[in-house]
C-alpha cells in the first residue's frame, strides 16, 4: 500500500508545471502578425496587432519561437519549464534579420534586445550559446517588436 501511495505522489509530481505567460507588444508603425513555431507542429498565428496593440498568451512546457509574419526571420526563441524549472529565451538572427525585438523577464532574466542584423545580444550562429539564457520558470516575458 505504501508503494502505491508513493507512485501517485510521485506521479503527481509531475503534474505541477509553472505556466509562463509572454505578453506581445506590437511598437511598431504598423501591423504585426505574431507566428508561432514548435518542432513538429505547424506554424499557427497567434494574434494579429495593429500598430501600439498587444496580446498575452500562456505556455506550460515546450520549445517555441516567434517571429514576425509567416516568413519572419528575426527569432524570440524560448523553452518553458526546462531542466530544474528553468525557462530559457533568446533572439536569433541566424536565419536572418527582418524586425526589431526585445525580451524582457519578470523574474530576474537579463534584457536582450535587437535593433539591426549584428546585434550582439542576439545568437548570430548555431553555437553562439553565450546569448542564451535562463530564468525561474513561472514568469512573465514580454516581446516587443520594434522597441
Amino acid at each position: 500500500m505504501l508503494t502505491n501511495n508513493l507512485f501517485i505522489v510521485f506521479c503527481g509530481t509531475f503534474l505541477v508545471l509553472e505556466a509562463a505567460n509572454v505578453n506581445f507588444n506590437n511598437r511598431c508603425g504598423y501591423g504585426i502578425n505574431v507566428i508561432r513555431t514548435a518542432n513538429g507542429q505547424a506554424p499557427v498565428s497567434e494574434c494579429n496587432l495593429g500598430a501600439g496593440a498587444s496580446c498575452q498568451r500562456s505556455y506550460d512546457s515546450n520549445g517555441m519561437n516567434f517571429k514576425n509574419g509567416w516568413n519572419g526571420k528575426t527569432l524570440a526563441e524560448f523553452t518553458f519549464n526546462s531542466w530544474n524549472n528553468i525557462d530559457f529565451y533568446d533572439l536569433s538572427v541566424i536565419v536572418g534579420y527582418d524586425t526589431p525585438m526585445q525580451i524582457t523577464s519578470s523574474t530576474g532574466g537579463p534584457t536582450v534586445t535587437c535593433r539591426n542584423a549584428g546585434c550582439p545580444d542576439a545568437y548570430l550562429f548555431p553555437s553562439d550559446n553565450s546569448k542564451n539564457h535562463g530564468t525561474k520558470s513561472g514568469g512573465t516575458f514580454t516581446v516587443n517588436f520594434c522597441p
